[in-house]
């Protein structure tokens, strides 16, 4: 992938030499090997800190945000699941068009660092990775791998029907052939086929664990509110009135908060500590659809 890098450097290096931009936010190596770190670029000489590959998971998108008063324009990194989220932001009249330049980047999916760094030799050095159509090689100063797509992708990589950017100013590498999946809902099938009292003991379980560090919520990008209501005291978000836990609360109101909105990037599931199915929660929110047979009058 070394070939998508560089022009990606180009690109950056471009943008910023011709002052179209004052600051890019990109991918950069990490401290260990199947990890990278967002970058924030802001002369031509730093674009040689960009990176692409199988590690650049995260979505930069919301960081969009914190520029979107400053001066100047800003230029952002995204891939195919990232670029639904750059459209939720203008949606939502939380950025500027104008204002924001967006690199896409065709993504072939993304390696679960966890099960990476698991196999490959600690401390070991990336030199390049490679798509190979049903596997990734990954090439280190200890020695090479090769990771099989299905057992050591992203579970929302698997299923993903966006890997080229919806939206785009640049696009940097070529465009990939675009699936769909009937299994892209299947867990959510699953769980719909269970009564109320089987979801209420699955979700009460999941949120058991929940440590409320709000990962989920400071990484999703339809959360874009100057003051969340998990962290005002007054009025008090938790009422001792219900028989519900401060976490079941907590994760209830969050997809409500988002429901119709949330893009299913899945970074919820991705950052959470604890492994809770976030994704499943929001992928058919509460609020998200609308059927004129529908028998609340409120509707």
């Amino acid at each position: 992938m070394m070939g998508v890098i560089q022009q990606l450097r180009e690109q950056a290096k471009k943008l910023l030499e011709e002052k179209k931009v004052d600051l890019v936010i990109g991918f950069g190596q990490g401290t260990e090997l199947a990890r990278t770190t967002p970058v924030f670029i802001d002369s031509p000489e730093g674009v040689s800190a960009l990176t692409w590959g199988p590690f650049c998971a995260n979505n930069l998108a919301k960081y969009l945000i914190d520029y979107k008063n400053a001066p100047g324009n800003v230029a952002v990194v995204v891939k195919g699941c990232d670029s639904r989220s750059v459209i939720r932001l203008l949606d939502d009249n939380q950025i500027s068009r104008d204002k924001v330049v967006i690199i896409g980047v065709p993504c072939a999916g993304q390696l679960e660092w966890q099960k990476v760094a698991a196999e490959v030799k600690p401390g070991a050095g990336l030199k390049e990775t490679a798509d190979n159509g049903e596997s990734f090689s990954v090439k280190t100063d200890a020695g090479d791998y090769s990771f099989n797509k299905k057992d050591y992708m992203l579970h929302r990589c698997l299923v993903c029907e966006n890997p080229n950017p919806v939206i785009s100013d640049i696009t940097v590498g070529k465009e990939l052939p675009v699936k769909n999946y009937e299994e892209r809902f299947a867990e959510v099938s699953e769980l719909e086929q269970m009564s109320t009292e089987e979801k209420s003991a699955y979700w009460d379980k999941q949120f058991s664990r929940c440590l409320r560090c709000y990962a989920c919520r400071n990484v999703c990008s339809v959360c874009t509110c100057q003051v969340c209501v998990f962290d005002q005291m007054l009025p008090m978000w938790v009422s001792k009135r219900t028989n519900l836990s401060e976490n079941t609360v907590f994760h209830i109101t969050r997809a409500f908060h988002v429901a119709g909105r949330c893009v299913d990037c899945g970074e919820c599931d991705r950052v959470c500590p604890m492994d809770i199915p976030l994704r499943k929660l929001n992928q058919l929110s509460p609020l998200g659809e609308f059927k004129p047979e529908d028998p609340e009058e409120f509707m």
